[in-house]
C-alpha cells in the first residue's frame, strides 16, 4: 500500500470512518455487557459497526490494489452489515426473525458478483448491489416504523427514527439508477479506482453515523419507557403501584366534579395470606399474588383501574359507578376469587378475599377520606368472618351485604 501522504481525501475520510466504527463497536459490546436485556441486539450491532468499518477500509485498499475481488469483498461486507443491523432490530423490537429473507439477499448478492465480475460489468453489478442494499434499508425502516407505532404513535418521533434509514435507501436507490444511466462513467471510474469520491465518502460516513445514532436512540427510548413503567407499576404483579394510583384518583376526582358522575372504590384483601407464606414459603405467596392480580385484571371492566396497594391488598377504582353497582361487582369478584384455582407444587391452592366498598361523595370529599371508608368497610368484612363484601358503614344496606 502507498504511503499515507499519497492518499486521496476520500481514502482518508473512509479510514477515519473505519476508526469511528471500531470505537462504536466497542461501545455496543460494552452496552451488551452492561444491559442484559439488549445483549443479543447489541452483539449484532457491534457486528454491524465492524462490517461497516471493514467495508470502508476495503475501499481504501481497493483504490490501490486494483483487484475486483477486493472491491467485491467490500460490497459483501456492506450488505452483511445491513443484514446484521436488521436482525438486531428484529431481536430488539421482538418481531419475528426473517433469516430466510437475509439468506436470499446474500444469495442474490453473490449471484450478481459472479455474473458481472469485470470492470465492463460494473454498471450492472453496482446497480444490482445498490438496489439490494436499498431494499434492505427500506426493510430496516419498516422494522423501526412498526416498533415506534407500537410504542408511541407520534409522527415526530417516528420521522426522526426512520429518517436516517430512509435517506440511506434513497442514496442507494439513486446510485442504482445512475449506474444504469451513466455506465461509461462508472466503467472508467472502476478501472481508475476512483469510484468513491470525497463527497460520496463523506456521505457514507454521515449516513453510517446517523444509523448508529438511531440504534443508540432506540435503546435509550426503550430503556426510558421501561424506567417510566417501573416507576408506576408494581414489579411483582405488574399492576399500578400506590404512587400511580394516587395520580389516577386525583384525575378521577376532577372528572367526577366536572361531569357530576359518581365513582367508587374497592379495597380488596386476600384472606389468611400470611398462612400461605408460613406454610408454603414466599415463592408460593408471590405466585398467589400474581395469580389474583391477573384474575382481577381479567374480570374487571376496561374502564376500571386496579393497583397493588400494599402487601396482599389491592385497590380498584370504578369510574362512573354508584355504590350499589360497585357492591354488585364486588360480590361477583369475591365469588370468582373463591373459585379461582392456583396451581402450585402439584396441587391447586385456594384463597378467598374480603372486599370493602366506598363511594365518592361530591360535597367536600377527599381521596384520603374515600380510601379510609373503603378500608373501614374492609375491616368489617374481615372482622365478620372474611370472604365477603361490606360497604362503608354509613351506607344503608340491602340483601346479604350488611354493615
Amino acid at each position: 500500500m502507498s504511503p499515507l501522504n499519497d492518499w486521496q481525501p476520500a481514502q482518508i475520510g473512509l479510514a477515519m470512518a473505519f476508526l469511528q466504527e471500531l470505537v462504536i463497536a466497542l461501545g455496543w459490546l460494552a452496552t451488551g455487557w452492561l444491559l442484559k436485556d439488549v445483549r443479543r441486539p447489541a452483539l449484532h450491532w457491534a457486528g454491524f459497526s465492524l462490517l461497516s468499518g471493514g467495508s470502508f477500509l476495503n475501499f481504501v485498499f481497493s483504490a490501490h490494489a486494483q483487484l475486483e475481488s477486493v472491491r467485491l469483498l467490500g460490497n459483501t461486507l456492506f450488505m452483511g452489515a445491513l443484514l446484521l443491523q436488521a436482525r438486531g432490530l428484529l431481536l430488539f423490537t421482538r418481531q419475528p426473525l426473517q433469516d430466510r429473507l437475509s439468506l436470499v439477499a446474500l444469495m442474490l448478492l453473490t449471484f450478481a458478483m459472479w455474473l458481472w465480475p469485470s470492470h465492463a460489468d460494473a454498471p450492472w453489478r453496482v446497480a444490482t448491489i445498490s438496489a439490494l442494499s436499498c431494499l434492505c434499508g427500506l426493510w430496516i425502516t419498516r422494522i423501526i416504523f412498526r416498533f415506534m407505532r407500537h410504542e408511541i404513535a407520534h409522527s415526530r418521533w417516528m420521522l426522526m427514527f426512520t429518517l436516517p434509514s430512509l435517506l440511506g435507501s434513497a442514496v442507494l436507490g439513486h446510485r442504482a439508477i445512475m449506474a444504469l444511466l451513466e455506465p461509461e462513467r462508472l466503467i472508467q471510474a472502476s478501472i481508475a479506482g476512483t469510484s468513491i469520491s470525497l463527497t460520496t465518502a463523506m456521505l457514507w460516513v454521515l449516513l453510517s453515523l446517523s444509523l448508529e445514532l438511531t440504534l443508540f436512540g432506540l435503546v435509550i427510548f426503550k430503556l426510558g419507557g421501561q424506567l417510566r413503567r417501573a416507576a408506576r407499576h408494581d414489579r411483582l404483579t405488574g399492576l399500578l403501584n400506590r404512587h400511580a394510583m394516587d395520580d389516577v384518583l386525583s384525575q378521577e376526582r376532577q372528572r367526577a366534579r366536572r361531569m357530576g358522575t359518581p365513582f367508587s372504590a374497592l379495597m380488596i384483601d386476600i384472606d389468611h395470606f400470611k398462612q400461605v407464606n408460613d406454610r408454603l414459603g414466599h415463592a408460593a405467596g408471590d405466585h398467589t399474588l400474581r395469580t389474583v392480580a391477573q384474575h382481577l385484571r381479567q374480570h374487571l371492566r376496561t374502564t376500571d383501574v386496579v393497583a397493588r396497594w400494599g402487601g396482599e391488598e389491592f385497590l380498584v377504582l370504578l369510574p362512573a359507578t354508584s355504590r350499589a353497582e360497585a357492591c354488585h361487582l364486588a360480590d361477583k369478584l369475591c365469588e370468582s376469587v373463591r373459585r379461582l384455582p392456583i396451581p402450585w407444587g402439584g396441587e391447586d391452592l385456594s384463597c378467598t378475599a374480603s372486599i370493602g366498598v366506598a363511594q365518592w361523595r361530591p360535597a367536600g370529599d377527599t381521596a384520603d377520606a374515600l380510601l379510609a371508608r373503603a378500608d373501614q368497610a374492609l375491616y368489617c368484612a374481615k372482622h365478620e368472618g372474611r370472604n365477603q363484601v361490606r360497604a362503608e358503614p354509613t351506607m344503608v344496606q340491602t340483601g346479604h351485604i350488611a354493615a
